[in-house]
């Protein structure tokens, strides 16, 4: 009980955030290829403006993907809920929130191994060193216009891993039983104001 409460209270805050975000998100979007359209019109191109539009688009549909996840929205998901009995419903609930769950914890691990940070530790925190010894070139990647470095984007990826996990563990903690499930658990039901 008291971990399903926990859940409960850390996927809201997450959500929260989460939301905050994908507003900002989806405001960086908007502004940087209406300003470009813009200034095309002039025949002047921001080719980072682009760049940052791409990059920014694809953090949205990792943030966007973890509140459907939380809100029990994806359609391909809900139609088969709709269809079945009741006991099966919650059965399917209950595999697709654990599966969930064993997704996101195996993906930050992946990520963990991805981002090396106990290699980089070991390195002295050189880049140059840590690259020699393990082959990984994550920390001097960077975007082709903007040059900035790539792992900064590719952060997403753990906090996709971390957000998916308590998510699914929390739609678990209420598929069992342990906590109720509010009528909207994602807070999307706020989002629909305005700015």
């Amino acid at each position: 009980m008291i971990i399903g409460a926990l859940l409960h209270r850390l996927s809201s805050a997450l959500a929260f955030v989460e939301r905050g975000l994908l507003r900002l998100l989806v405001l960086v979007i908007a502004s940087f290829v209406l300003l470009n359209v813009g200034l095309r019109v002039f025949g002047i191109t921001i080719a980072w403006a682009d760049e940052l539009a791409v990059y920014a688009m694809i953090l949205s549909g990792f943030v966007g993907a973890s509140l459907m996840l939380r809100a029990r929205i994806d359609p391909a998901v809900r139609l088969a809920h709709e269809i079945v009995p009741e006991t099966v419903s919650r059965a399917l609930r209950i595999v697709v929130s654990a599966g969930s769950a064993a997704f996101g914890m195996v993906l930050f691990w992946l990520c963990l191994r991805w981002f090396d940070p106990v290699g980089l530790m070991a390195a002295g925190f050189d880049v140059s060193e840590f690259e020699m010894q393990s082959f990984n070139f994550i920390y001097t990647d960077t975007t082709p216009v903007m040059a900035v470095p790539s792992y900064w984007f590719y952060l997403v990826m753990p906090w996709f891993a971390l957000t998916l996990s308590v998510h699914a563990l929390a739609n678990l903690a209420e598929d069992l039983g342990l906590v109720g499930r509010r009528a909207d658990p994602a807070g999307l039901a706020l989002s629909k104001t305005p700015l």
